[in-house]
């Protein structure tokens, strides 16, 4: 761990009232495979192993994936960039397993959670986090 990046995120969630939640009012349930009726009809991709319920969201019109916390390109304690395992992971063997999901889909942008914006196929991305 590098203590600037450490001390930098810590500082970033105080300004964003990281330390006070915000509670959910209201649940809509989503599945692996479905299609949200919204423009784009982005299509759910279940990624379990980070945390229970994580999914990625697929939007072929955007051609983008929306990866989460799969995946990061910017680890927050090291502050290290470049596709990476993402940091707090529930069951890390599970995350790794469920980033061959995104191998098939097509798009030109993956964008995790943390991280700058990848352009490249999920799959090249997929393959980067392995060698990581």
């Amino acid at each position: 761990m590098r203590p600037g990046a450490a001390l930098g995120f810590l500082g970033y969630s105080l300004r964003k009232n990281g330390l006070r939640p915000a509670y959910v009012s209201e649940v809509t349930e989503i599945h692996d495979g479905d299609v949200l009726d919204l423009p784009g009809s982005p299509v759910i991709i279940g990624m379990p192993g980070h945390s229970p319920g994580s999914v990625a969201v697929h939007v072929p019109l955007a051609d983008a994936v929306c990866v989460g916390d799969a995946l990061t390109t910017r680890h927050v304690l090291t502050g290290r960039t470049g596709p990476q395992p993402a940091p707090f992971t529930d069951d890390p063997a599970e995350a790794r397993a469920s980033l061959a999901r995104l191998v098939p889909l097509r798009a030109s942008w993956v964008l995790p959670g943390h991280g700058s914006p990848w352009h490249a196929s999920p799959a090249e991305l997929v393959e980067r986090v392995g060698e990581a």
